[in-house]
């Protein structure tokens, strides 16, 4: 798995250029406006990032996604259920695990290589209830991967979160015809080269018009920036007392 930590490291240095993605969430009913939080890349964290301690001490309910084979992933993982936060596993497919990627099939090698990822998520990353994809531009756009893949969420009665890193993904699709409750990203607050405070006010914003619309929006973020922590300090508060409820991705999944 080294070359799966080395080449994680420069995540952020191929993130989309633009943060918003088609909203797939189901209209909710009466109530307040629902919004969802995912933090991804717990796990990496590197001494000019947002420490840890700071987004584990954040009281208001938050989905922390956690990178399996990394330096800090079973400490982080732990460190997200003994402060009360929701853990799920932050799964890489591609360019991570070198897969074939048939159109018409699931290669043996493929599926042996996920199913692998996966046993050892479960072994490091005890007590998640859900998982998201990370990057997985074209894993995410195969169909039989992706019912492949779902199958093995469904045993473990987990729901999976398609995080939209392409407007051509099939996994949200694939997740619900597998009968796993699931959603797909609203949009990105923060990305590599916007990552500033304002640029997440502005997303986190959008993402508020979007859940007064339709009922309830998911947005996803990463915890190495200063100025999403920053932002989201100081807009959820402000956002529910404008009448919207921050709750955990699990409260959106459907």
């Amino acid at each position: 798995m080294k070359a799966l930590l080395e080449a994680v490291c420069f995540v952020l240095l191929a993130a989309p250029s633009s943060a918003v993605w088609a909203v797939e969430l189901p209209s909710a009913g009466a109530g307040k406006p629902r919004i969802a939080v995912v933090l991804d890349d717990f796990g990496l964290t590197y001494k000019k990032n947002v420490p840890d301690d700071k987004w584990m001490a954040l009281k208001w309910p938050v989905t922390f996604a956690v990178m399996p084979s990394s330096p800090r992933t079973k400490s982080a993982a732990k460190e997200t259920l003994e402060n009360g936060h929701e853990l799920i596993i932050h799964f890489p497919f591609d360019p991570f695990l070198g897969l074939d990627l048939p159109k018409d099939r699931v290669s043996p090698e493929d599926l042996e290589k996920v199913t692998k990822l996966w046993k050892k998520c479960l072994v490091d990353i005890p007590g998640a209830v859900g998982v998201n994809n990370h990057r997985s531009y074209n894993a995410t756009k195969n169909r039989p991967l992706m019912a492949a893949f779902m199958e093995l969420v469904k045993a473990k009665g987990m729901y999976f979160v398609d995080s939209g890193v392409s407007a051509k993904s099939v996994a949200k699709d694939s997740a619900a015809e597998a009968g796993v409750r699931t959603a797909r990203g609203t949009l990105f607050i923060d990305e590599a080269r916007k990552h500033d405070k304002p640029f997440c006010v502005k997303m986190l914003r959008r993402a508020a018009r979007r859940a007064k619309k339709d009922g309830r929006a998911l947005v996803i973020g990463h915890h190495y920036f200063q100025g999403t922590y920053d932002c989201l300090v100081e807009e959820v508060p402000k956002l529910s007392a404008e009448g919207f409820e921050f709750v955990t991705a699990s409260a959106v999944v459907q």
